[in-house]
């Protein structure tokens, strides 16, 4: 399980996106449209390394998204009840079959 760390935890306020980011232009050029991307990008990293403390969760359910994906690329039925399923309901040191097996994955790289 992935917890917060004290240390590194920060209780400002969290960062936003621009708001000239978020204007919703029709004619914009790819410039622009790259331009903007990059300022949402740059939002985002600045809330991920924030580690606001329901950032746990967030990437537990990232986490969660990412094996779903993953299940569906490799042909798979398991969506993500199934996984979470396969995740929780394994016994402690047993295989968690292979829909565990990418969900664990996932959570260690989160």
């Amino acid at each position: 399980m992935i917890r917060l760390d004290p240390a590194t935890a920060s209780s400002a306020a969290l960062p936003t996106v621009p708001a000239w980011a978020l204007a919703a232009g029709g004619g914009a050029s790819d410039a622009d449209v790259a331009f903007e991307a990059g300022a949402a990008l740059g939002a985002l990293d600045s809330l991920a390394r924030a580690q606001p403390a329901w950032a746990g969760a967030w990437r537990q359910r990232l986490a969660l998204k990412c094996a779903a994906a993953s299940m569906r690329l490799a042909g798979r039925a398991e969506d993500e009840a199934a996984l979470r399923d396969a995740w929780q309901l394994c016994p402690a040191g047993a295989d968690p079959g292979p829909a565990g097996a990418i969900f664990g994955a996932w959570r260690q790289l989160t």
